[in-house]
């Protein structure tokens, strides 16, 4: 079990491997079910999902289509949650959990019918080596599962800090059509979408989940300083995450690799 100067030293992405967070992409199993269903997976279908964290996208493609999932993360401590997941789930013969970085994946070029890369792409340093690596190891005519969050209302310095120091990545408050243009362009054209906003939830609602999550079995095992230190930090990180997403929104977004000649829509519509 971690000591109380271990988790005083985590950051947000080490502890919620801890406390087996189910950390969910934007948009939760709602986007998870849509990129299925628009990709057009079927159970012959190998998906590469990049930052895995506790395996809730590998585990529910898993159970929805019934593809194989190569899930990669850099954080052990998370992989490790997501290995137990999978195999509570009765999916663990469907999904291998690797170590690996995003940006040198080492895998075959055109190997995997999708690359699901959720928001984990903002929390790369560099984001142009890993869209890079996605387009490499994707099959021509396969996707790109990308759910970018970014900011609707401008958010303040001192919220961008605080932010910053959670995750431990610098981060700039960037919005929606840093994102359109980052994921779009050479043989990635843009397929599918769906624009949404992050609900204002209440403090105290926060709070109700939190305790939800702090009665979990496993952290009774825990020193009660550690347990108590574990409390506040993962509180006060949950309380900054909901003023944070009060001003994002996040865009669900597939990309089908093809010749970079082929031209683009000319009379697109809206649904209405």
């Amino acid at each position: 079990m971690p000591t109380r100067s271990e988790i005083d030293a985590m950051d947000y992405n080490q502890l919620i491997g801890v406390v087996r967070e189910t950390n969910r992409p934007p948009g939760g199993v709602r986007s998870i079910a849509l990129i299925a269903q628009n990709a057009f997976l079927t159970k012959d279908s190998h998906v590469l999902e990049i930052g895995t964290s506790t395996g809730i996208t590998a585990v529910e493609l898993a159970k929805l289509v019934g593809c194989r999932i190569t899930a990669i993360d850099i954080n052990e401590e998370s992989l490790v949650e997501a290995r137990r997941r999978a195999e509570q789930a009765g999916v663990s013969h469907l999904i291998t959990f690797e170590r690996k970085d995003a940006t040198d994946t080492g895998y075959p070029s055109d190997s995997f019918d999708m690359v699901f890369c959720g928001n984990v792409t903002s929390l790369i340093p560099d984001r142009d080596r890993a869209l890079a690596e996605y387009t490499r190891v994707l099959k021509p005519g396969g996707f790109i599962g990308a759910i970018p969050m970014y900011y609707i209302d401008v958010p303040s310095d001192q919220l961008i800090k605080d932010v910053s120091a959670a995750i431990q990545v610098d981060i700039q408050p960037l919005y929606r059509d840093f994102w359109m243009e980052f994921f779009v362009g050479g043989n990635r054209h843009e397929y599918w979408l769906q624009d949404s906003r992050f609900d204002d939830i209440a403090p105290a609602d926060v709070d109700t989940f939190v305790d939800e999550i702090l009665r979990r079995p496993h952290l009774e095992e825990f020193a009660d300083d550690a347990r108590e230190l574990l409390s506040k930090r993962y509180r006060e990180f949950m309380q900054l995450f909901r003023v944070n997403l009060s001003h994002m929104g996040f865009t669900t977004l597939l990309l089908r690799k093809e010749s970079d000649d082929v031209e683009p829509e000319l009379f697109t519509a809206t649904v209405l």
